[in-house]
């Protein structure tokens, strides 16, 4: 490591002189030290060693750089002034070179030859701060590095990184998915890097996430968190509104603003590259997208549409299609579409993901005809099918890979359809698969639910009470089409088009235990009982890690045993009749998941384990926001035998408190027409127990999972369809918002609050981000968290969602896997002052403050961050904010999400005029997140002070880039670079690192360009470097870092990145 303090030492003058302070050429090098004066050389900076004369015997060498002589005692010797590499001969008066041997150099000290002879050079230490980069303190002496600080390798599935001093290797992380499905393998760059690859985080070790499928973290328990917030003080505001009013319900300054009413489940994906670097991925920001209809035609005449969920145009147009007229941002609102030539069903829900593997996800909707029309990420239509009937209204698809091989299928009730490529490489339905049972219906649908249930690692189709499966096809069979005729058994199913019945709930069960009014239904999937099913779940009948079939139907809640279908339990809402699709999660924080979901009079949620005196069944409908008496232990716990009888009570490790096992509850809402809304959960705080987000037909409401406590009400219309709020972070900033669909067309409210109501999507999130992160997707009606990867893939090899992964247990249903108190933590690392219009080394009155900026935290924190600036003058003796112009404070406000590890450069421009002293401050205080507004795990290390002084001149490099050039045709583009000087000194061997894509967004680097120089101070050099490396087929915008590595010493760092004028596409295009 570095030394960066001055180390003092002494000078033993043996004989005669102290000696000069610098040698040539030496084998071992270190930084000089200052020069002493007569008679002995002082302590120098960064240990350089000063040096003595001697007359014969052991030469010793100690202390600072040495000073001249002035002896003068008539010895040969006397007038000599000699190198300390060398000594005075006192026979013949002449410098001499000193040896190794000669000088007996002491065990903390190293010998370093030169041209000019040798010298003794302290190499004590007693940490790493005492040594040079390349070494580091072993306690008493510094030792070459025995890797580069920070590399990484791999050891079979072992990574392995060296330390930060250098001094070894330790195992970082043992690669291996958690799924059977896919193999993470230890794989190592040959740069000094090696990672754990993966597609999302059940492919990652405990503690760590995919990012940009690389598992990253540091695989121990966070230090950077938080406890739980009560939610009364984090409840949600407003932070995207998108439509119209009751008053007006035209979206003014949207596309097709007549066709705002909204009456479905909204989406959130990644539909565009925001980085540069050509891929769509978990870096970039997410789009919310959806259909709106004009008036009242909730069935009819849908536009598809999508908004920006976040970067700088946060809540604004992505796209919108109106029966194929497409508007693009950046196109002129004047396009038109009359209402009657959009052509989705409108309240039906659409789904999206990467159905063919291209890195891009399409978005599957249902036409106001049946047809299923699939369409790219720019909203532009792929293919549109013939029409279908699917058995009820609001059809809702679901992407997955049913036979685990080539592109993803779309399944739609009991209907399963392939996918191929038209000969303009467009996706379009190939084949129809149909059961011949249940459609997955319940009022409305079908909604349909994919899993491996029966242990093959293929998928089922559950519809309603019904389980299908794909047929094996003929060998060789690709297509229906390819298909002779001839074929018996399953191939002939196959060949004619018809899923096999794996089981049927009646006929398992009869029709006694399950008559035909409940045959369809909603589903859900999830394990929720024990191995005896014949029992509730608890303590000492555990879950079993086999998933059941839930199912909702006409007022009742149906769990069936996965494998066989074996009636399990059978049980009365007596909430009114049809019901919403089922929600699964642990609501109360016992450890155990609970089913809800809403019915005609009621939301209701079912808590399976066992009743007991203190925790009592509710029976009764109520809104009196007051739950029947449940009386856990009093206890702060850690564990769940605190809580003393663990047949009735468990321990919520999140808030340490003792809670019923048995926590059901019901909840009157107002919903007349549908009764079949959805609903989602989420455990916003972290307090371990899922909240209950809910729209009926007068109100958006947020339930308390545990007791059914009203905790949040907001006026919010719906016709109640099959719509359902959901809960995702929308704009990459680390903590979760709510997504819902707005209307005020139906007039279906009692409450009659109609001046009250918008029309469109909103989205609410807590102002102080305290709630806890989401995934950054919600792709389909049936989502799960498994059935896509955060990026949009459709996995080929779904794994089970309530199975457990490298320690992570997701088995939910409709809800958003959960990250209870992890936080960042910002820091101000660096500063730096330079004026743009003096040269380094000077200072006028206007200045450039360049700051560095770290999240040295557990989790992402998104943009809009402010980062604050202020002064300390003394004279007069004043302390306040930096200002501009109309006298208001200096700030910056970051504009990208920054992950764990994430640093970045802003700068700030100030002029001392806009103070009343008139003259720079002696000294500034940058603080970042100035007011506390992101919540971090420490808040005390936000500020860093730095004195303003003008400092040593220095170069200041800065980087401009031209249109990329040889692509296409080459595979590989050449870059157009100018390196720029603007400091007052001159720089040499200039590294420049190209990216693809933004650095700071975490781009990868494709090429280093070093340039030799010199450049002088004011000059520029101009290379055209050929990238060693280029993503093929995707279309890139190439940065450049000039000295990527902070190698030279410059005025300004935060100048130093750079930005092609246009992408670029290399290869084939994807």
């Amino acid at each position: 490591m570095r030394r960066t303090l001055a180390l003092l030492g002494s000078s033993f003058l043996i004989a005669f002189v102290g000696l000069a302070a610098c040698g040539d050429n030496p084998e071992f090098t270190s930084s000089p030290g200052t020069g002493g004066s007569a008679g002995g050389g002082a302590a120098g900076m960064a240990g350089s060693g000063g040096g003595t004369a001697a007359t014969g015997g052991i030469i010793l060498d100690s202390g600072g750089a040495g000073g001249d002589s002035s002896v003068t005692d008539g010895s040969p010797c006397g007038t000599t002034t000699c190198t300390k590499e060398q000594h005075c001969d006192p026979q013949s008066g002449a410098c001499v070179p000193n040896t190794c041997a000669s000088l007996g150099c002491k065990a903390t000290e190293l010998c370093v030859t030169t041209d000019a002879g040798a010298y003794c050079d302290d190499n004590s230490c007693t940490s790493d701060v005492d040594c040079p980069d390349t070494k580091y303190c072993n306690g008493t002496t510094c030792v070459d590095d025995k890797c580069a600080p920070g590399s990484e390798s791999c050891t079979l599935q072992d990574l392995y990184v060296c330390k930060p001093n250098g001094s070894g290797t330790e195992k970082k992380l043992t690669c291996g998915s958690g799924s059977p499905y896919y193999l993470s393998t230890c794989t190592q760059s040959g740069s000094g890097s090696a990672d754990c690859p993966c597609e999302d985080d059940w492919d990652c070790p405990a503690f760590t996430e995919c990012n940009v499928a690389s598992c990253e973290g540091t695989g121990v328990a966070p230090t950077c968190s938080l406890p739980p917030e009560p939610f009364k003080n984090v409840l949600p505001s407003n932070e995207i509104t998108w439509g119209g009013t009751f008053a007006n319900p035209q979206a003014v300054g949207s596309p097709f603003p007549a066709s705002t009413q909204v009456v479905m489940t909204p989406l959130v994906v990644n539909l565009d590259d925001d980085t540069g670097d050509g891929v769509i991925d978990e870096r970039d920001f997410p789009e919310i997208v959806f259909s709106s209809f004009c008036n009242s035609e909730f069935t009819s005449n849908g536009v598809l549409r999508a908004i920006h969920g976040g970067g700088k145009n946060k809540g604004k147009d992505f796209f919108a299609n109106c029966g194929g007229t497409l508007w693009k941002e950046g196109d002129p609102l004047t396009l038109s579409c009359p209402c009657a030539n959009a052509e989705l069903d409108s309240t039906a829900v659409l789904a999206a993901g990467d159905l063919d593997g291209d890195g891009k996800p399409e978005i599957v909707g249902i036409s106001e005809t049946d047809a299923v029309i699939i369409y790219d990420n720019l909203g532009e239509v792929q293919s549109k099918s013939a029409n279908y009937s699917f058995g009820g209204a609001d059809p809702t698809p679901s992407l997955v890979n049913v036979d685990n091989a080539g592109f993803a299928e779309i399944v739609i009730g009991r209907s399963v359809f392939s996918l191929e490529k038209d000969s303009n490489g467009k996706l379009k339905i190939l084949d129809r698969f149909e059961g011949a049972l249940m459609h997955g219906i319940n009022g409305q649908g079908p909604i349909s639910c994919v899993a491996n249930l029966v242990g093959d690692p293929k998928q089922e189709i559950v519809a309603g009470t019904t389980v299908y499966r794909m047929a094996t096809p003929p060998a060789g069979a690709k297509k229906r089409a390819d298909c002779t005729g001839s074929e018996t058994g399953e191939a002939k199913t196959w060949c004619d088009g018809q899923l096999v019945v794996v089981w049927d709930g009646q006929a398992v069960n009869g029709t006694t235990a399950l008559p035909s009014g409940n045959r369809e239904g909603f589903c859900a999937i999830a394990d929720v009982l024990g191995a005896d099913q014949t029992k509730a779940p608890g303590p000492q009948n555990a879950l079993d890690g086999v998933a059941e079939v839930i199912v909702v139907s006409n007022g009742r809640l149906l769990v069936l045993n996965g494998q066989t279908g074996k009636l399990a339990l059978n049980l009365d809402a007596a909430a009114g009749n049809n019901g919403g699709p089922p929600n699964v999660d642990d609501f109360d924080g016992d450890g155990f998941p609970e089913v809800g979901t809403a019915f005609g009079a009621a939301y209701v949620v079912f808590d399976l384990q066992a009743t007991a005196t203190e925790c009592p069944a509710w029976t009764a409908v109520g809104d009196s926001n007051t739950n029947k008496p449940r009386t856990p232990p009093t206890l702060t716990c850690t564990k769940d035998s605190d809580c003393g009888d663990t047949a009735k009570f468990s321990c919520n490790e999140s808030t340490s408190q003792c809670v019923c096992l048995h926590n059901g509850w019901r909840r009157t809402t107002e919903d007349d027409s549908s009764r079949v809304t959805g609903s989602s959960v989420f455990d916003f705080n972290g307090d371990g127990a899922a909240e209950v987000i809910y729209n009926d037909e007068c109100n958006f409401r947020i339930y308390d999972g545990l007791n059914g406590g009203e905790l949040f009400k907001q006026p919010s219309e719906s016709r109640t369809r099959i719509e359902y709020p959901i809960v995702a972070d929308v704009d990459n900033d680390g903590n979760a918002e709510i997504v819902f669909s707005t209307s005020t067309e139906s007039g279906f409210c009692s409450e009659n609050k109609d001046n009250q109501y918008n029309a469109g999507i909103e989205v609410w999130g807590d102002s102080k981000d305290t709630w806890v992160s989401a995934r950054r997707i919600w792709n389909q009606h049936a989502y799960h968290v498994t059935n896509v990867t955060e990026n949009g893939m459709v996995p080929v090899f779904e794994p089970e969602s309530w199975r457990k992964f490298n320690g992570r247990l997701y088995n939910t249903y409709r809800s958003n896997p959960r990250s209870a108190g992890v936080a960042p933590d910002l820091t101000v690392q660096a500063i730096q002052v330079s004026s743009p219009d003096a040269t380094c080394g000077q200072l006028s009155k206007k200045l450039d403050i360049t700051v560095q900026i770290a999240n040295i935290g557990d989790l992402r924190v998104g943009p809009g961050v402010v980062v604050s600036f202020s002064g300390t003058w003394t004279s007069p003796a004043l302390s306040e904010a930096l200002k501009i112009p109309g006298n208001l404070p200096l700030t910056v406000t970051i504009t990208q999400n920054l992950e764990p590890g994430d640093v970045i450069w802003l700068t700030a421009s100030y002029d001392a005029a806009n103070n009343s002293p008139g003259v720079l401050p002696g000294k500034i205080t940058v603080t970042v997140d100035d007011g506390d507004v992101a919540r971090e795990c420490k808040e005390n290390n936000n500020s860093l002070d730095k004195d303003v002084v003008a400092g040593a001149q220095a170069p200041d490099l800065r980087v401009t880039l031209g249109a990329p050039t040889g692509c296409p045709p080459g595979p590989k583009p050449k870059v157009p670079t100018t390196v720029w000087n603007d400091g007052s000194a001159p720089a040499s061997n200039v590294l420049v690192r190209y990216f693809a894509g933004d650095p700071q967004a975490g781009a990868k680097a494709i090429h280093d360009e070093t340039v030799p120089g010199p450049i002088p101070a004011g000059s520029s050099v101009n290379v055209s470097p050929t990238m060693t490396s280029f993503p093929q087929g995707l279309s890139v915008l190439i940065y450049a870092v000039v000295d990527p590595d902070n190698a030279i010493a410059e005025c300004n760092d935060g100048n130093n990145t750079g930005a092609a004028t246009q992408k670029v596409t290399c290869g084939s295009v994807q």
